[in-house]
């Protein structure tokens, strides 16, 4: 009886630990896909209309963006794809949006777009050096 009610202890753990951190990797998306939304309506001096356009494609590119860092980060990726992947990515995401823009907001869009995915690279790139230097840490 103990080693079962150990089991179903370690169980409901795990099962509590998988249902906690699922929001948390959408909250992840949410707050990027949020971030980005506030810098355009703040820097573009955007619209509610636009807002409202403009939201759903932004939600739908960051996912897209994450699916295609995950891959890179597991291996299931084609490394010498990936940044065709992520430019192919990029010049989708402003053609869906360039609908709802006047022609100065999109020249500031190519600019903040730029910035984003720029700094999302670094970040992703001093994430796996440190990961290299320090493989032999807990958790790697």
């Amino acid at each position: 009886m103990r080693i079962v009610s150990i089991s179903l202890t370690a169980s409901v753990c795990a099962l509590v630990f998988f249902l906690v951190s699922i929001p948390a990797l959408f909250a992840q998306e949410q707050i990027s896909s949020s971030k980005i939304i506030y810098k355009l309506k703040v820097q573009l001096d955007l619209s509610d209309y636009q807002i409202n356009n403009i939201t759903p494609i932004i939600d739908k590119y960051v996912v897209a963006f994450h699916e295609l860092q995950r891959s890179i980060e597991d291996g299931s990726a084609n490394p010498s794809t990936t940044q065709d992947q992520r430019q192919q990515l990029e010049a989708q995401e402003t053609q869906d949006i360039s609908q709802y823009l006047k022609p100065y907001q999109l020249t500031g869009w190519r600019s903040l777009q730029s910035q984003l995915y720029q700094q999302d690279n670094s970040e992703n790139n001093e994430e796996n050096e440190q990961a290299d230097k320090y493989s032999n840490l807990p958790g790697n």
